[in-house]
């Protein structure tokens, strides 16, 4: 989120207009709890950095969005994989190579 509201600034500096970002996770819980803003006594420890993000994707400015774990690019980043997995985050990512 912190990269998210850099950038946001970044773009506007240069000009460019971006009226909504669309962050992808693959965490529904995550997705869930940026969304509901209910109080749940699980939910009870939550650091106020996580209440800053609610109030984010509140304002509609950015957008928080499921994304399956297998059509994730960023899992060739976090993660070990096997090269056909590897192959498959390369090619989601546009990343060609020979």
């Amino acid at each position: 989120m912190k990269e998210v509201i850099w950038l946001r600034g970044l773009v506007s500096e240069l000009g460019l207009q971006q009226d909504v970002f669309v962050i992808f996770c693959d965490s529904q819980s995550v997705v869930h709890l940026t969304r509901n803003i209910k109080y749940h006594s699980r939910t009870k420890q939550i650091e106020i950095k996580h209440h800053f993000i609610r109030d984010i994707v509140d304002t509609g400015d950015i957008i928080v969005e499921k994304i399956h774990t297998t059509e994730n690019p960023a899992n060739m980043l976090t993660k070990p994989l096997p090269s056909a997995k590897f192959d498959h985050c390369l090619n989601l990512a546009g990343i060609i190579y020979t």
